[in-house]
């Protein structure tokens, strides 16, 4: 009797594999919600010395986006000390916040500390920074990368920047740069940010059709930075569309914490045929 029970237990248990692999197999696949912003160093452009930070944090908290990108990052500078009365590793604190894993990528050297690009995602690998060509000069600018991973294990490229505000020559050499960067990984690629570009230019119509922006896509022209005649659109989440399709875009313009609003997007990846 006893061998009997265990082998009707040991057919039971493969049956249930094998329905918990065809049920998975017929899940949809799982979307990925994206929020890039430009933090203006976390400090409200408004009042001078008024943090942001918790006010970042709660933004995180309250959406769940499974990574995010952040633009104009200090770490350890003696402007966060200013604002926070202690130099503040802006990126790592954020992540002890949200419960996000965190990362800095720095672009240039500034008041002892950093200035760049910050990444959170939930789960997330090879985190590692892309410095950019600058052939006019000005500041130099770079691209923090993550390898992020989905509940369903599926794993995407995800990449946040800052393009130079001033030079058209810099923007088209730095996204030549991205673009081929990107033509090397090996997983499907997001990228997005601050690209102070508008999309009547020449920069935006440089990019290869197979990228998509999520907001024209949506149709969607809302400004994301400024306001009144000052108001523009040049924040951007960009995703491949050989490997991505969009579900949702918004700009939240309700989030008044810097110079900029926050752009948020709901990628969902398509099935491989």
């Amino acid at each position: 009797m006893e061998y009997i029970l265990i082998h009707l237990g040991m057919k039971q248990f493969f049956f249930l594999l094998l329905l918990v692999g065809f049920t998975m197999q017929l899940s949809p696949a799982q979307e990925i919600k994206i929020l890039t912003y430009n933090i203006y160093h976390g400090e409200n452009p408004n009042r001078q010395g008024d943090s942001t930070f918790h006010l970042i944090s709660d933004l995180l908290i309250l959406n769940q986006p499974e990574v995010v990108a952040l633009q104009e990052v200090d770490s350890m500078t003696l402007r966060s000390e200013r604002i926070y009365q202690r130099k503040l590793d802006f990126m790592r604190q954020l992540a002890r916040e949200t419960g996000y894993k965190g990362y800095f990528g720095k672009a240039m050297d500034f008041e002892e500390g950093g200035y760049g690009e910050g990444l959170l995602a939930k789960k997330g690998a090879a985190y590692h920074t892309l410095p950019l060509p600058n052939p006019a000069g000005g500041e130099p600018r770079a691209m923090a990368w993550v390898k992020a991973e989905l509940k369903t294990l599926e794993e995407f490229y995800f990449g946040g920047t800052h393009l130079c505000h001033e030079f058209a020559e810099n923007r088209k050499a730095q996204l030549d740069s991205i673009l081929s960067y990107a033509e090397t990984l090996d997983k499907p690629v997001i990228w997005v940010g601050d690209l102070n570009f508008t999309p009547d230019s020449e920069e935006y119509r440089s990019i290869p059709s197979h990228w998509k922006e999520a907001g024209r896509e949506a149709g969607n022209e809302q400004a994301t930075y400024g306001t009144g005649d000052g108001a523009g659109r040049i924040d951007y989440i960009w995703y491949d569309s050989r490997k991505f399709e969009l579900v949702e875009y918004k700009v939240l313009n309700q989030v008044a914490f810097s110079d900029h609003y926050p752009i948020w997007a709901v990628l969902r990846m398509k099935k491989e045929e």
